[in-house]
Parts: structure tokens; sequence; C-alpha cells
């Protein structure tokens, strides 16, 4: 049969064992078939076959005729594989919420890495980054890897979610994104730096390039490993060598700054000292709102004021913030030389 180990592999990640996936294609293949008709075709004991028939009969991959002989025939793949998901989706929503009730994890707990194993491993990882998003997305991503990521960017884009994208060697025209242009950015650059996702600056996955270098040879999905990071300061120093490749890379989809644009909410302080920057080159003026902390004194403040001018100048990067009490200048995450740590800005809006 053309395909035969390759169909063997897959029923076997339906939950089949081998000799199950071969009884069962041998039965399908036939059209029904009878204990006699299946021990002529198959190197197998009759003890056995009887034990891999009811097996199969379970777990609802074939049926039995009334009378004797019995013929069985196999059930569609289709439907099977439908059911399977119907099973998968209420385990998930069952699981969630119990996990959700004896884990009762938050934001305090503390740095967490952890290392994760297999392409479907980091896949499933960055899916699950993709889906906990509620305001923010970075993500520098190999294009095949973009590719699969699709639909759930496009469902954290009806969210509400801003994307900031970029996508390596190429992405060509990203159609789908389109009716989302005011919440997206995606750019693009000839080589990238490794594969990151970060969801509102609190976690990520992080997996190296050469994984999916289209100018190596393909490395096997168990080789390819990636690591779960929610550890604020190295997600940061990750976000540097990101945010470096970022002003290099050539845009290829972004929102029109005007005044309608507003509100926008940003977690992640360059992507808003960008913005911000832009602006005041097209002549508006921001206003904004910082949540953040003192530098130093380590309280909490929330100001509300204008967006006067933005400093660059070796490692340091901010913006001068003028409010009714008084002139600060506004930095990101571990500001030193800043009067205000960001951590939430929010330009409510523009005006000329």
């Amino acid at each position: 049969m053309e395909n035969y180990a390759f169909l063997i592999e897959k029923l076997q990640e339906l939950g089949l064992t081998k000799r199950e996936a071969e009884v069962y294609l041998t039965i399908l293949v036939k059209d029904g078939a009878t204990v006699k008709e299946l021990l002529e075709s198959l190197d197998i004991h009759q003890p056995q076959l009887y034990n891999i028939i009811q097996s199969l009969i379970r777990k609802g991959f074939i049926r039995a005729s009334a009378g004797r002989p019995r013929v069985y025939t196999a059930s569609d793949i289709g439907a099977l594989i439908d059911i399977q998901k119907m099973k998968f989706d209420l385990l998930r929503s069952v699981l969630q919420e119990e996990l959700m009730k004896i884990k009762g994890r938050t934001e305090e707990e503390g740095p967490y890495i952890s290392l994760v194993r297999s392409l479907e491993g980091v896949l499933a990882s960055v899916i699950e980054i993709i889906n906990s998003a509620e305001v923010e997305i970075r993500a520098e991503l190999p294009y095949p890897v973009f590719r699969e990521l699709k639909p759930y960017l496009l469902g954290a884009l009806q969210r509400g979610v801003n994307l900031y994208l970029l996508v390596y060697p190429t992405i060509g025209t990203p159609e789908e994104f389109e009716r989302f242009r005011d919440q997206v950015k995606i750019r693009t650059f000839d080589l990238g730096n490794f594969l990151l996702v970060i969801s509102d600056l609190s976690s990520a996955v992080y997996s190296k390039r050469r994984f999916f270098s289209v100018h190596k040879l393909p490395i096997s999905s168990n080789e390819i490993y990636g690591y779960v990071i929610q550890e604020k300061d190295l997600l940061l120093r990750l976000l540097n060598i990101h945010n470096n490749l970022w002003l290099k890379s050539k845009e290829v989809m972004g929102w029109i700054p005007r005044v309608e644009l507003y509100p926008k909410v940003f977690i992640e302080f360059s992507m808003a000292l960008n913005e911000l920057e832009t602006l005041l080159k097209l002549g508006y003026t921001p206003v904004v709102t910082v949540e953040g902390r003192d530098v130093k004194s380590g309280y909490p403040v929330s100001i509300t004021g204008k967006v006067r001018s933005i400093n660059r100048f070796g490692i340091v990067s901010n913006f001068v913030l003028e409010s009714e009490n008084g002139t600060f200048t506004v930095g990101g995450f571990d500001a030193e030389v800043e009067d205000i740590e960001a951590q939430r800005v929010v330009i409510r809006e523009i005006t000329k």
C-alpha cells in the first residue's frame, strides 16, 4: 500500500497501537472483512486479533455486523478526528478550569524558565503565549512558523490585541491582516536572530534560529527545543537584540497615525517610544498617561501630560512629559537616570 508507513504513524498519533493501525487499515482497504480474511492478510495470531478488534470497537474505529460470520467495517476517519477534537476541546476546558483552581498562579510568584522539547512542544507553548495576551504581542518569527501561527495571531487581533511582528526571511503580502491594520505592525528582514514571542511583557517563548533555517539542512522535530520564560529582565535583554533588528527591518504593514486611532495602550516601552517619536515628527502633540513608579522613592505613580521631546543617547532612551505637577523624564523597565519607570503608557489623544 502506498504511504503505508506514513498512515500507520498518523493513526498511532490518533491513539492506536501499531498493530491496531494495521488491522484498521486492512479493514478499510478491504471495505469490510471477517476474522478469517484478516488472519489470511495479516501475520497475527487469532487470540491477539480478537483483542485488537475489541479494542478498535471500543475506540470507535470499527463496527461489527450482526450474524455469523461477523463482518467488521471501518468508521469514517474524518468523523473519528472530529470526535477526538470534541473530546480534546472538552478536556482542555475542564483541565484549564481545574488547574486554575489548584494552581492559583500569580505574577508575584517570581522568575520562571522551563525547557520545552520538540517542534510540537515549542509551537504549543507559543500558541499558549499568544492566547494569553491581553494588550500586545511582540514576536520575531521564521516565516514557516508565522504561517502555522496565523489563525492564533488573527484570533488575538479579534480580541483587540496589538501585534508587532518581525518575520524573516520574507513574508509576501499578509492580506488576512489587512482588516486589522490599525492594530498590527509587520516588518521583515533577510535574517532573524531567533524565534521569540512575548505576551504583555510577562511571558515568552524563545528558540534558536538554527532550528528553522531555510539555508541549512532541516532538523528533526524531536531535536528542536525552546524555553518558556517568565523573567522580565531576561525578556528585556532579548528585546534589546530584537529592537536593533526591528529598526533596520522593512515595514510590510502598519497603521497610519491619525486622531481617531487613539487611545492606544503600550506595555513594552520601546514601541511606545517609537510611536511617540513618529507622532512628534508628524507635528502632533501626544497626550499620554504613564503608569509606573517613581525611580527614587519606588512609589507607584500615574501621571497624565503632554510629550514634548524624545531623548536617545547611548543606551538611554526616554521621553519628556510635561504635566500639571511638573516636567518629568520617563524611561522603560529598570530605568535609573529618569524620574519615572513606565510600566504602561497610554497615548490618550493627539493634537496639532
